[in-house]
């Protein structure tokens, strides 16, 4: 059984993105794991440790789950037989 790349790219990414914005919103309003989030920043290009650098850093992070979501699912079918 095939999967669906669009609908299992666009769930990965849904994820990713709401857990991204979560953790961020409760990284900046009580300061636990401000040094993970300072890590990763670069790899979030216009993130700061702020509200509206959490919803960049959601951003990216959806983006992210989108293109891991889609190269699984290619993988995956690649290699399963119908």
């Amino acid at each position: 059984m095939q999967l669906n790349l669009r609908a299992f790219a666009l769930t990965t990414a849904i994820i990713s993105g709401g857990t991204g914005l979560f953790l961020n919103l409760i990284s900046v309003l009580t300061g636990w794991a401000k040094e993970f989030f300072e890590l990763i920043a670069p790899f979030h290009p216009g993130y700061t440790h702020t509200i509206a650098g959490a919803f960049i850093s959601t951003f990216w992070m959806f983006v992210y789950g989108y293109i891991l979501g889609a190269v699984f699912v290619f993988i995956y079918n690649s290699m399963v037989k119908e």
